[in-house]
């Protein structure tokens, strides 16, 4: 009896020793999920296993899940989305999930593209920060040889984890802002407040939101806090984000992403002078499919008139508008147009005040009135005679004008002859004769001056006013003539 006695007491303490070595590795099976664990003050976590190492979804997502990190950077981050209860989704910084493949799998992947079935796992509360993972076949997920596969049908050591919050691990994060220059997109960014063992940063560019390639758009890593991209597209829209690198290659956290869509935005300047408002522009870095460029201008922001100001574009990157009034306020906007006729986005506008050291006439076509210096009169008083058009030249009963420049004009009949007289230049011209004379110089005019069916004496204009020393500018679009006159 004492000897099945002994051996009884060498069973239990053999037994007690078995169990407790068990207990070691084992936790109990457990049936819900913990609430002690509050999975929405979550968002983006780590998951580090029992091996001491990091979950890592390679190359943030598309492929295998290893766990060999030592540290946390892009790759080992997991935004944890909410299913229901304590059912979430772990979603890689580019846009993947953790998923098994079907029903019989086991290996954890993260190539899912949408949340689904195999992308669901409930987490359940061990206690000290621990958790375990159930995924979709009922198993739990556990480490195997720096791989994870759902293959215990029970908690043990292997298949704990601890999660690691990050939402308030911020340090490493930049602030991304972009703005669109001639001859790119400039991206600037923040310095991270953790700067130890920061070598560079790597910008990423998609072409949809969330989309960014894996790849960053430079060989090797920024230096700087900014970056020109000239590798894009005209008219596309394009995200970017971007990631610090530390040493060993080891990246930060995803900034914000940004959105900017590049097109030729041309930078326009406008100043008053003294014949006009003096507009110029720069070429934009991309310009081998620009032929020339439009101006529009108008009296109220944003009221430009819908035809430019000239009758073709403009091939210079400058132009003078001498088509205005004095002391009135201009607003203008460029276009660049296209080899296909397109136009290019609007520039800025540009607002500007004339101020004119010159007087002006301005004459409309099928108009029995002109502006001397923004006052209106009539052309032909009682006459209502006005502009017209005549062999692609501007003709008008000159008395008028002239009058109005402060010179004098001269009519004899008997040799059908007008002779005009302003400053120390004299202008002799017959009608129905191309033949003329400016201070005793011949001279041939390209259109003869007539008599009008209203027997108004018709001359040209342009003719005159050039050879008087003044200038003549055509506005096709409101069919107005401008005559500088400069003191």
């Amino acid at each position: 009896m004492k000897k099945f006695n002994v051996g009884l007491k060498s069973f239990a303490i053999h037994t007690l020793a078995v169990l407790v070595l068990i207990s070691a590795f084992s936790f109990p099976a457990v049936a819900d999920g913990n609430d002690d664990i509050d999975l929405e003050g979550l968002k983006y976590i780590a998951l580090l296993a029992s091996n001491g190492k990091y979950v890592c979804a390679e190359d943030g997502g598309g492929g295998e899940v290893v766990v060999n990190r030592n540290k946390i950077g892009s790759w080992e981050t997991f935004e944890i989305v909410l299913v229901k209860g304590n059912t979430v989704a772990f979603k890689t910084t580019n846009g993947r999930y953790l998923n098994l493949e079907d029903d019989d799998d086991e290996e954890i992947e993260a190539k899912a593209t949408k949340i689904s079935k195999y992308t669901k796992f409930t987490i359940y509360h061990l206690g000290k920060n621990k958790v375990a993972l159930k995924a979709s076949n009922g198993k739990y997920v556990a480490l195997d040889d720096n791989e994870l596969e759902a293959d215990h049908s029970r908690v043990k050591s292997s298949s704990t984890f601890k999660l690691v919050d990050l939402e308030d691990n911020d340090d490493d994060k930049c602030t991304l802002t972009t703005k669109q220059k001639d001859n790119g997109i400039k991206l600037t960014w923040t310095k991270p407040d953790k700067t130890k063992d920061l070598i560079g940063y790597n910008l990423y560019r998609g072409k949809a939101s969330g989309k960014q390639s894996k790849t960053p758009i430079t060989d090797f890593p920024i230096k700087e806090t900014s970056y020109i991209d000239k590798n894009i597209d005209m008219d596309k829209t394009y995200y970017y984000v971007l990631r610090p690198v530390y040493k060993d290659n080891v990246l930060g956290s995803a900034s914000n992403e940004v959105k900017v869509s590049f097109s030729h935005q041309i930078e326009l300047r406008a100043e008053a002078v003294e014949d006009g408002i003096a507009l110029k522009w720069h070429k934009p870095y991309y310009s081998s499919n620009i032929i020339g460029y439009n101006l529009y201008r108008g009296t109220k922001s944003g009221k430009q008139s819908a035809t430019p100001i000239t009758d073709f574009p403009i091939e210079k990157t400058s132009y003078t508008d001498k088509n205005i009034e004095d002391d009135t306020t201009y607003y203008y906007i460029l276009r660049a147009v296209y080899k296909d006729k397109n136009l290019g986005v609007p520039s800025e506008e540009v607002k500007v005040k004339s101020n004119l050291s010159y007087r002006t006439i301005v004459l409309e076509i099928g108009s029995r009135y002109m502006y001397v210096d923004g006052h209106r009169r009539e052309i032909d008083p009682g006459k209502k005679t006005e502009p017209i058009i005549k062999n692609g030249r501007t003709f008008l009963p000159i008395r008028a004008v002239i009058e109005a420049m402060g010179g004098d004009i001269e009519w004899e009949s008997k040799n059908q002859k007008v002779t005009i007289f302003y400053n120390d230049n004299v202008i002799e011209l017959w009608i129905g004769n191309k033949n003329a004379r400016v201070n005793g110089s011949r001279r041939i005019t390209d259109v003869a001056p007539y008599i009008s069916d209203s027997s108004r004496t018709m001359l040209p204009l342009r003719f005159i006013v050039e050879n008087l020393g003044c200038e003549a500018e055509w506005d096709g679009v409101n069919k107005r003539v401008t005559i500088t006159i400069k003191e």
